[in-house]
């Protein structure tokens, strides 16, 4: 199975070169002669055949939108995963990743990205809401705030936070900032927080997957969340954002 499989134009150069850059092998890239995507989630399974994959795509300039499963995905862990704490990411609300999350147990943590209202436009309340009820940390974005908060009946962001209990909800706000939502001794807390330093975007292809990451990283180490704790995250995830904006590809420059 080809490690990935990128188009013959100046985005696939842009992708190969960051990853030769990076010092990763690319003998198994395929380039092929199309347009690159610009979404791919491939998610393989050792146990599984090389073919057993989820292949999604969206391309926001011709708006081509496919998704392709394999009737043989797993919807619980591998055996030895089973005792490991893990952080289970999705920013999909697809039936079969409902029926993994609800396969796997209590102590995983599961985190959701939540970035474009194609993500959950077409689900229900009663749909969307189970998998927020299973969520620990969840990051949305000013551009979907509207329609999910209409979507779950809910009118703020501190709201939404208590209604499904989660350990941390992060609202993202462009230039603006972030919305921070978290317990503080027990008690629900909101942090509206802005960058010191804004810089000139070249390209806000991959900030807010730069944001969450970071975030998400604090957020798996930490052994409290606190005021203290989300200024530093903030802190750190804007530094990391300004550093994709500031050139063309989601990518950090070294």
């Amino acid at each position: 199975m080809p490690l990935a499989l990128f188009g013959n134009d100046k985005e696939g150069k842009i992708a190969l070169d960051s990853l030769k850059k990076s010092g990763t092998n690319v003998d198994s890239i395929i380039i092929e002669p199309k347009s690159t995507n610009i979404m791919n989630i491939i998610i393989p399974n050792a146990k599984l055949e090389d073919n057993s994959i989820i292949h999604s795509w969206y391309d926001p300039i011709t708006l081509n939108y496919t998704m392709n499963f394999s009737p043989n995905l797993p919807i619980t862990l591998p055996e030895e995963l089973q005792d490991k704490m893990l952080y289970i990411i999705l920013d999909r609300f697809l039936p079969v990743n409902l029926k993994f999350i609800k396969n796997i147990s209590a102590d995983k943590k599961i985190c959701l990205d939540i970035g474009h209202i194609r993500f959950f436009e077409h689900f229900t309340k009663q749909y969307l809401s189970q998998f927020l009820e299973l969520a620990s940390f969840v990051q949305i974005n000013n551009t979907v705030t509207e329609l999910l908060f209409e979507r779950l009946q809910v009118k703020t962001e501190i709201e939404l936070f208590e209604k499904f209990n989660f350990d941390l909800l992060v609202s993202t706000k462009g230039k603006k900032g972030a919305i921070f939502v978290f317990r503080e001794n027990g008690t629900p807390k909101i942090l509206d927080l802005s960058p010191q330093i804004i810089v000139q975007a070249i390209d806000t292809s991959g900030a807010g997957d730069a944001f969450f990451s970071t975030t998400l990283r604090e957020y798996a180490y930490t052994t409290q969340i606190n005021t203290e704790f989300i200024k530093s995250t903030f802190e750190l995830a804007n530094h990391t954002s300004r550093q994709v904006l500031s050139h063309l590809g989601s990518r950090i420059e070294k």
